[in-house]
């Protein structure tokens, strides 16, 4: 082609197409309008795109103000802008949260999705004297898939529980206690380890 269009011109047609090249989601035409008025910064660009063959204009819709032109991808400029677009850029890497998002449903949250064995708060005593425990039930435990559950007359105190802290008249104290009786829990599960390691040579 004869007096090949500039970036900015092939740019125009592009946003007159609605086409976005730097986006996937973006690469298909779905108008083909261009609204400019007297002294509209890109009236040159467009111009040049009509003598050249690869746009058109006409008077704008009776709604817009008549001193403006509205302009056009012609087909043979629809084709030309098509051809110019670049290869679409490569998809974002999916992350362990989109996987979740496709599939939330089935899930109570995140940490749920990520198999995270969560801890959660128990609750016994009625309101005047109300005390609270944070507990982790061992993987595998039917308990463990409710993510909060605050009354413990609802579970059996006979469900075997991983880690628990001591019953206390807040949540808050309820938490520093569960952390220290896990920051004990690790440290006896790290040297159950290293016995075994002695033991068997590994």
């Amino acid at each position: 082609m004869n007096n090949k269009p500039t970036d900015a011109q092939v740019g125009l047609l592009w946003h007159t197409l609605g086409l976005r090249p730097d986006c996937r989601d973006s690469r298909h035409v779905y108008r083909n309008r261009f609204l400019a008025g007297p002294g509209h910064s890109d009236m040159p660009d467009l111009e040049a795109l009509v003598a050249v063959g690869l746009m058109g204009s006409r008077k704008p819709p009776g709604f817009c103000d008549q001193s403006e032109i509205l302009y056009f991808a012609t087909e043979v400029g629809e084709r030309f802008a098509i051809a110019e677009m670049p290869p679409a850029p490569p998809p974002p890497k999916r992350t362990k949260f989109d996987a979740y998002l496709d599939e939330c449903e089935c899930y109570d949250g995140f940490t749920h999705f990520l198999g995270i064995n969560q801890p959660m708060f128990q609750q016994r005593g009625d309101w005047r004297n109300r005390e609270y425990r944070m507990v982790r039930y061992p993987r595998g435990s039917a308990y463990r898939q409710y993510r909060r559950h605050y009354s413990f007359s609802q579970w059996s105190p006979y469900e075997t529980i991983e880690v628990a802290g001591e019953w206390a008249p807040t949540m808050k104290a309820a938490k520093a206690s569960y952390k220290v009786a896990l920051k004990e829990y690790r440290k006896h599960t790290r040297y159950s380890a290293n016995d075994f390691d002695q033991a068997y040579g590994t």
